[in-house]
């Protein structure tokens, strides 16, 4: 069954399009924000985008932009629904990659002919990566390259995971805030051990020069570039979210707290036999924004 996300903040009209698209065989997604409508494309596997101009967090020009900055995303078919009639938002939509702008008070039946189309014609692209795909092909592609650039290490990625975020322990997490259209957090997990060469490498020196206070700086320095890494990247067009200062714990015993409804994408590494990893987590919108200072928990007593 193909799948519309439909993002319209109208209860109303929202209620009565999924009506329509249900009964022609589609499976719905409705959202009434952009913010959801990317959380709910990258838990669900998605066929068209059906979207109002006017969000209550931002506008369909701006889905527009989000989806097409991807160039695994330029064949997904994209609606812009409006009740406007200016021929000038018509040609703004088109221009950001809408395949049509049609207005709210066009017949039913006719959209949903064009919406058979626009999906059969999608179905025979085949677009080469789907996000989840994505997403872990960056955090790979980002975390080797600042380990092979910055400290001349050769890690070996493990297979990418997509699960709900689970409580990790670790002696060294660093984690740096994600905020704007995907919020959440980056984190790298590791032994001291390990944490320790990383940071020698970086810092040309030795591991047991390495200060405790040395060993969180290169910590920290890692984290950000990792994520600088993954947010250039993912989205090399229209930045998606943007990130914060590094946040760095050392201890025996530290572990993540975490919300079973929180999403996560892992990426285990090794080294020389010793392991890591890297995760990137989005946190729900009712759970109120990224929070990492509140993600982590000191050493236990």
């Amino acid at each position: 069954m193909d799948t519309i996300l439909l993002v319209n903040d109208s209860a109303t009209l929202t209620k009565i399009l999924s009506s329509h698209f249900q009964k022609a065989g589609y499976q719905v997604l409705a959202v009434s924000g952009a913010m959801e409508a990317y959380e709910a494309f990258i838990r669900h596997e998605v066929q068209l985008i059906i979207t109002d101009y006017v969000l209550r967090d931002k506008d369909g020009f701006e889905v527009i932009q989000t989806f097409r900055s991807k160039k695994s995303h330029t064949a997904l078919p994209i609606i812009v629904f409006t009740a406007m009639e200016e021929p000038a938002i018509f040609a703004r939509c088109r221009e950001a990659g809408a395949n049509l702008v049609i207005n709210k008070t066009a017949q039913t039946a006719e959209m949903l002919l064009k919406i058979e189309a626009l999906i059969a014609e999608y179905r025979a692209s085949m677009p080469r990566r789907s996000l989840d795909a994505d997403l872990g092909h960056c955090i790979i592609k980002a975390t080797t390259e600042v380990f092979r650039t910055m400290m001349q290490m050769k890690v070996l990625p493990g297979e990418v995971s997509l699960e709900k975020a689970k409580t990790r322990k670790a002696e060294v997490i660093g984690s740096i805030g994600v905020a704007g259209f995907l919020s959440g957090s980056i984190s790298i997990f590791m032994q001291k051990s390990l944490a320790k060469k990383a940071g020698a490498a970086m810092l040309m020196t030795e591991p047991a020069a390495l200060t405790e206070e040395e060993l969180v700086d290169a910590v920290g320095e890692l984290i950000n570039m990792i994520g600088g890494n993954i947010k250039t990247e993912l989205f090399q067009k229209t930045p998606l979210f943007d990130i914060s200062i590094p946040s760095v714990y050392l201890g025996e015993d530290l572990q993540r707290r975490t919300v079973s409804n929180d999403l996560c994408f892992l990426v285990p590494f090794s080294y020389g036999g010793e392991e890591f990893s890297v995760e990137f987590l989005m946190i729900t919108r009712e759970k109120g924004g990224t929070g990492v200072q509140q993600t982590l928990l000191a050493a236990r007593a």
